[in-house]
């Protein structure tokens, strides 16, 4: 009987074992159907039931793990897209905590297989997710927890301070801003960034001591830029503002009229649906802040003073003045990876800051000017650590 009974229970236990990996296996392919819809169609685009059946299920079987494509997202991250990232900023974390340039050449080709266009998940897809977690609350409980604890566990926490805590910040925005750039542009080689050459920079140059912080680091301020019409400025500035609160996709139309204090019928007088609303207000807002942001750079000096003037212009950057425009920016982003007509209108406008900034600059450049992709990934950071935000950056690791 005990011999029976034992026999049967080990049945059970194995029955149970082969359920829980059947499991594991359904979470998994699911999840990396999600990862794949996240590239392809967008967080707030994905749609269940496609998800479901790219990845060989019935909606119910969706259904049975995620009430809502919140949790799914969740999902998603947790079992792909969140692996992936941790796996290369782990070993960028180590490299740069170790001053191994050959290691954080190796991490750099990590993410660079991470970042083709065959990749799922990818850290472009890990950039928009960490987007849409500084408008999900359910998302970010999960997205903003994994990383701040990643970070914590190298000793740099939010809540902490010094040359240690800047570099890895400065190393994760890097590597994550310039995945989202590159995955904006779509594949365009004049405007995507190759990071390999500032991150072995960081690396090799260790601050012998802190950068003053005694110049003034109040953002410049930038006039709104008007077009003569009062209905298209309102528009202009409605739509700014919602976008950068929700998003591209959730910015109705309706909304974006209540805002304005216009009716919705004339939005449709000016223009003809809502991607030519928001690709006017790209074009409207986007050049004098880039533009404030290049004369910024090109009064850097190749003296005592660069990494002061650096430390300056990433407390200007992250001031709260300018934190709508940091918002604006990312959403934008974001969306052209699923938009070709803003992709090519961002890929433009980069195209034209860089041939500029090329021809003015005093120091020597980086190829490809890396530094676009980590001050995009430092306005990414900022919506996961809002303590980002207030450091001196004083410890910059270059100068």
């Amino acid at each position: 009987m005990g011999t029976r009974s034992g026999a049967v229970g080990q049945s059970g236990m194995a029955a149970n074992a082969r359920q829980t990996e059947r499991s594991r296996q359904t979470d998994l392919r699911v999840a990396s159907s999600a990862a794949n819809a996240v590239r392809r169609d967008g967080c707030d685009q994905m749609a269940l039931t496609r998800v479901a059946s790219d990845a060989g299920y019935s909606s119910g079987v969706i259904y049975a793990r995620c009430d809502d494509r919140s949790e799914l997202l969740v999902l998603a991250w947790e079992k792909s897209i969140w692996p992936a990232l941790r796996e290369v900023l782990e070993s960028a974390f180590r490299a740069a905590v170790d001053r191994d340039p050959s290691a954080m050449d190796a991490a750099v080709d990590l993410w660079v297989r991470h970042c083709a266009d065959d990749s799922v998940p990818d850290i472009g897809s890990a950039a928009e997710v960490i987007v849409a977690a500084r408008r999900d609350e359910t998302l970010a409980e999960v997205v903003h927890h994994d990383i701040n604890e990643l970070l914590a566990a190298y000793g740099a926490g939010p809540g902490t301070s010094g040359a240690l805590r800047e570099l890895l910040l400065l190393t994760a925005a890097t590597l994550i801003g310039s995945a989202l750039l590159n995955s904006a542009v779509g594949g365009e080689s004049s405007a995507m960034v190759n990071p390999s050459e500032l991150l072995r920079a960081f690396v090799m140059g260790a601050p012998p001591a802190p950068a003053s912080t005694e110049r003034d680091v109040t953002a410049a301020v930038v006039a709104r830029a008007r077009t003569g019409d009062d209905v298209r400025d309102a528009l202009i500035d409605a739509t700014e503002y919602v976008i950068a609160r929700s998003g591209i996709h959730r910015a109705t139309v309706s909304r974006i009229a209540r805002r304005a204090g216009v009716s919705v019928g004339a939005i449709y007088g000016l223009y003809e649906n809502k991607e030519s609303l928001v690709i006017d207000c790209v074009s409207v807002i986007h050049p004098p802040q880039a533009q404030r942001e290049l004369e910024a750079w090109v009064r850097m000096k190749v003296d005592s003073e660069f990494r002061a003037g650096m430390s300056a212009n990433l407390r200007a950057f992250l001031s709260p003045e300018l934190r709508l425009w940091r918002m604006f920016r990312i959403e934008c982003l974001v969306a052209a990876r699923h938009s070709p007509a803003l992709a090519r209108l961002l890929v433009e406008y980069g195209n034209d800051s860089m041939e500029e900034l090329t021809s003015r600059f005093k120091l020597p450049l980086l190829e490809s000017v890396p530094s676009r992709g980590t001050i995009v990934g430092l306005a990414l950071l900022d919506t996961v650590d809002p303590t980002v935000a207030r450091l001196d950056w004083c410890w910059f690791p270059i100068g």
